[in-house]
């Protein structure tokens, strides 16, 4: 490029042969301190930014894995808590069902006992014994 470049300083330029030498070593000498970007060098430029990159998509999926199992726990204790609920509500339906049948009876015999007499009132007995050993 040197040789080329003299030449044409000589003949576009009219420079003399001295001057043109000289301004063509210099032109040289800036552009190889210049340190353009060449493909190699953007090449490797990209690649330090896509090593960083990758580090933070690293993180991302750390941070979305420990996300992920912390909803997941909090789903488990969620459905934990409802089947513990729907349990619970179970027993309370059987309860008032009991307590139900119990005052039921009770009225029964209440009835039983002012329309039968002293024959109703042993049969209430006996329905009353009966009536706690289910509700022990």
């Amino acid at each position: 490029m040197h040789a080329e470049t003299v030449e044409l300083l000589n003949a576009k330029g009219k420079f003399t042969s001295e001057q043109a030498v000289t301004l063509a070593t210099a032109i040289d000498m800036r552009i190889e301190k210049a340190q353009l970007v060449t493909v190699p060098v953007m090449d490797a430029r990209f690649a330090a930014v896509d090593a960083r990159f990758a580090a933070v998509d690293a993180r991302f999926a750390k941070l979305e894995a420990k996300m992920d199992s912390g909803f997941a726990s909090i789903g488990a204790r969620m459905d934990s808590l409802a089947a513990s609920m729907d349990v619970r509500f179970v027993e309370m339906r059987s309860d008032l069902k009991m307590q139900r049948w119990t005052m039921r009876l009770i009225i029964a015999m209440l009835i039983g006992q002012t329309a039968l007499g002293p024959v109703g009132v042993q049969a209430l007995s006996y329905l009353r014994q009966a009536l706690s050993t289910l509700v022990r």
